[in-house]
């Protein structure tokens, strides 16, 4: 029978290609784990693939190491701001502009890269699932192993969000896949080649895994914000409840229980001012970015970022991809995205978004000016500067929308109000519930803009379509290839040449 191998690779690859690291979350791994140095007895297929406690926490740094991956630091910002308003390709790329026109194909690179990422992703995690249980080493406390498990559910449960959010219908596998073999083909197979899950039944593994997460991952990490944490795992689980059942069944009373535990949470709270939290104490040179920590890594606001500390494989490279001279880059900010920051007299926010450049004799551009040249200006360091993925304000704003909803408006406004204030901005001047919901959607455009955030959020609000239909620029022209099928990617066609049990997504 016929097997493959690069799926199995795809799913498996915790046990081919973890690494170990000095002090695990804090650096990268440098040195490759093998089945010689783990231990590992091969001669004997029910022997414990891993048996130490400095195994599972070489496991979990392993799946820590994947938030500097591909998906992270370029793939999350292309599917949410230039697929989205705030942003288009930039660099002509093809696979970029289909994505940018709407006219994505199951042959496009990033349609398989970002699915590829996300399931090695999940892999390091199954493994984590899988084996730490079993670990019988006393050096791993009970209290310990739990985090170890809470912290990979977490990571799990937010890989197959992303997953669901994208392509709709995907396989869930939930379980750390055995090297195949002609005794066990029969067996194995199904694993390797699975038929996709319904929804509903990713979302129910989903809370499941956030419910063992929020039980168990650590309360707080103090500086260390590149650790897994209640907050973190609070958050996700608001954002899940706010985004599976669609709009107008959404749970709100669960969205604001998990919501506001993170708000209530006086440990974390906004910076003064909102540039802090992307400054790196110094204004950051024309034409090439310098190799910097952030001034405030770590701060009160961060509810998770990747600590990027410079050394080899372990460095930020996202940040070149949107800003430099070498080349025309990604995610070019969109006139629509100018005239809505300047409109609203949101001058804080938006100069913290977007500087400009002369390119003058670099490369022209059909809807900005060379000796005025806009990009995104969120990541201003690369290799040592961190990236901050999730932090305070989404929480904040989703409580606001949950009281909306819940028909506290008065509450509603006074969160919304107070991440306007930290803007300069005076207090919102929205009273019904339908224009309470479009400032919360301003605000969370405004606030996060090149920040990976704004395709989610106008699709589960169910508002990606009239937003892109009424927007400001040449966006718009391509809004008339937009439907329902089109708020999903296909499923990538090198799984379906492969998977004979993967059925392609409607439009596709």
């Amino acid at each position: 029978m016929k097997y493959n191998i690069k799926y199995l690779l795809g799913v498996s690859l915790v046990s081919l290609a973890l690494v170990s690291c000095n002090d695990f979350l804090d650096e990268k791994p440098t040195s490759e784990l093998t089945d010689e140095n783990l231990g590992i007895d091969n001669s004997n297929k029910d022997s414990l693939k891993y048996t130490t406690a400095i195994q599972a926490e070489q496991l979990l740094a392993g799946a820590y190491n994947d938030f500097s991956a591909e998906f992270w630091q370029l793939d999350w910002y292309i599917i949410n701001d230039a697929q989205a308003d705030n942003s288009y390709a930039g660099e002509p790329n093809v696979q970029r502009m289909q994505i940018d026109e709407f006219k994505i194909t199951p042959t496009n690179q990033n349609v398989g890269r970002a699915w590829d990422a996300v399931y090695k992703h999940i892999a390091k995690t199954n493994a984590i699932l899988t084996w730490v249980p079993r670990i019988t080493d006393p050096a791993l406390s009970s209290q310990r192993r739990n985090e170890i498990l809470g912290e990979a559910s977490l990571i799990r449960a937010l890989c197959y969000f992303n997953l669901v959010r994208i392509y709709d219908h995907i396989p869930l596998i939930t379980e750390d896949i055995p090297e195949i073999s002609t005794e066990n083909i029969d067996e194995i197979y199904p694993l390797l080649y699975p038929a996709q899950t319904s929804k509903d039944s990713v979302y129910t593994q989903i809370l499941k895994d956030l419910d063992f997460a929020v039980a168990n991952v650590p309360d707080y990490s103090g500086t260390n914000k590149f650790k897994i944490t209640r907050a973190l795992t609070n958050l996700i689980t608001a954002q899940v409840y706010a985004t599976k059942d669609g709009f107008a069944n959404t749970q709100w009373a669960k969205v604001k229980q998990y919501a506001e535990a993170v708000v209530n949470d006086g440990r974390y709270g906004l910076l003064d001012n909102y540039d802090d939290i992307f400054t790196i104490g110094e204004k950051a040179p024309d034409k090439v970015l310098p190799k910097v920590d952030l001034k405030n890594e770590h701060s009160k606001e961060s509810l998770f970022e990747v600590n990027y500390t410079g050394s080899p494989g372990l460095g930020n490279w996202g940040a070149s991809m949107f800003y430099g001279v070498d080349w025309k880059k990604f995610n070019t900010p969109s006139l629509d995205l100018y005239k809505a920051f300047t409109a609203a007299g949101d001058i804080v926010r938006r100069d913290a978004s977007i500087r400009f450049g002369d390119v003058t004799g670099l490369w022209a551009d059909k809807y900005w000016p060379s000796n005025a040249y806009p990009f995104c200006n969120k990541l201003r360091s690369q290799e040592k500067g961190n990236i901050i993925l999730f932090r305070l304000p989404e929480a904040i704003l989703l409580l606001a929308e949950a009281e909306n909803e819940l028909g506290n408006s008065s509450k509603a406004k006074e969160l919304i109000n107070k991440v306007r204030t930290r803007a300069t901005l005076p207090n919102t001047t929205a009273n019904s519930k339908e224009d309470i919901r479009l400032a919360i959607e301003n605000e969370n455009r405004f606030e996060f803009a090149f920040e990976g955030k704004r395709f989610f959020d106008l699709k589960r609000r169910e508002r990606f379509i009239p937003v892109m239909k009424s927007c400001g620029d040449h966006q718009k022209n391509y809004a008339s290839r937009l439907n329902e099928n089109r708020l999903v990617w296909p499923i990538p066609q090198s799984e379906m040449d492969q998977n004979v049990n993967l059925t392609q997504n409607p439009g596709y």
